[in-house]
């Protein structure tokens, strides 16, 4: 499994189809909805508001990769970083905040590569 994490908007997705020979149709893009995720594309794009919805419905995002770890050779996990920036007064937002963390820490100690976009440039940090 490849993760590829960096702030919104610096060409996450792009670099994963430039670098890593992704089409258009290997992306399932999550949303803050998304419940299962579609473990036959290869990439999987925007965990993060996976995560919200999981923190929304009471449910360890952490706990669902843990169980589909098996499912996540071979493919490439995208995320946008939240964990920068002011702590958020919300609550909810809060622990969003956490459980991605603690979710990507697994993702990332599980992957075989780490890749940090900023600019559209990659950095190898793992």
């Amino acid at each position: 499994m490849i993760f590829i994490i960096g702030g919104s908007d610096q060409g996450k997705c792009a670099f994963a189809r430039e670098t890593l020979g992704a089409a258009e149709d290997d992306f399932f893009i999550c949303g803050e909805e998304t419940r299962e995720i579609d473990f036959s594309r290869r990439c999987i794009a925007h965990i993060e508001r996976f995560a919200l919805g999981c923190v929304r419905r009471g449910e360890s995002v952490e706990d669902y990769w843990r169980a589909n770890a098996a499912r996540l050779d071979g493919k490439v996990l995208i995320a946008d970083d939240i964990s920068c920036g002011i702590v958020p007064v919300d609550a909810t937002l809060r622990a969003w905040r956490e459980a991605n963390g603690r979710a990507n820490a697994f993702l990332a100690g599980r992957a075989e590569r780490v890749w940090r976009v900023f600019c559209g440039l990659g950095q190898v940090i793992k």
